[in-house]
Formats: structure tokens, sequence, C-alpha cells
């Protein structure tokens, strides 16, 4: 299990993955060449391709989140929740820490699910928890 922080405008929320996916996709062109009725026999026309490298790099990250001795499950999951929505800041990327570095980008999706605890909790640190679905793409504002 990796440790992530996401933060942005002085806001930060410790997110506890279970799985990360990192990938990158690169957005080529494809030319199809033109097949007639006179070269049809010849067989298909070769693709030709552009190659730009407009590579994007995104994470998919499914994690969750807990409370802390401080704040409860819910006011963490309003903060990672604020981040995403822009975290009341003038534009601006948010900040991941992963694998000992930083990367610069954007949420780009968010999908949480609150899962039932059975076991009690106290006042400050609650049990409930919630799984969260997080696209992250790496990148930074124009």
């Amino acid at each position: 299990m990796s440790e992530l922080t996401v933060s942005k405008g002085g806001i930060s929320v410790t997110i506890y993955a279970t799985d990360i996916a990192e990938n990158y996709t690169n957005k080529i062109f494809i030319i199809t060449g033109a097949t007639t009725n006179d070269n049809q026999a010849g067989g298909p026309s070769s693709n030709k391709i552009v190659d730009l490298l407009r590579i994007v790099h995104q994470l998919v990250i499914k994690c969750y989140i807990t409370g802390t001795d401080s704040k409860t499950a819910k006011e963490v999951k309003a903060e990672l929740v604020s981040i995403a929505e822009g975290a009341a800041t003038a534009g601006g990327t948010v900040a991941l820490a992963y694998d000992g570095d930083t990367i610069n980008g954007y949420i780009e999706k968010l999908n949480i699910v609150e899962k039932a605890e059975d076991s009690p909790s106290d006042t400050i640190r609650d049990q409930a928890r919630y799984e969260v679905a997080l696209t992250f793409v790496e990148g930074t504002s124009i």
C-alpha cells in the first residue's frame, strides 16, 4: 500500500493507494491510404502515421481515505472534493506526491464510495472510510 498526498491551495489530503496504474498515451494521426478500382488488385494500401509525440501521462489510483487525529473521514473527504473542485483558488495545478516525486496536474475524475464499518468509532478518529477512484493527468495550466 502506498501513501500519497494530494494538495492544492493550502489543502492537503493523504490517500492510501491499493492500486496505481500509470498510462502513457501517444496521440498519433493515422492516414489511411486510398484504394481505388485501379489499385485494388495490389491489396490494401499501407497506413501512414504522423507521430507528434503528444504523450499524455495519466494515473488511475484506487485508494481509500480515513479520518485523522484531528479530522473525521467525512471532513477529509470534503477536503479531497474541494481539491478536485479547484480548492477555491484561481487556477493552478494539483500536486500529487508519489513515489518520491511531486507530479503536477489535474484531477480528471473522482469517484468516492462510502464503505460501512462494523467496528465502533471514537469521536476523533472514526473507522468509516471511503473508497476512492481517482484519475490524475499530469500537465500544466496555460
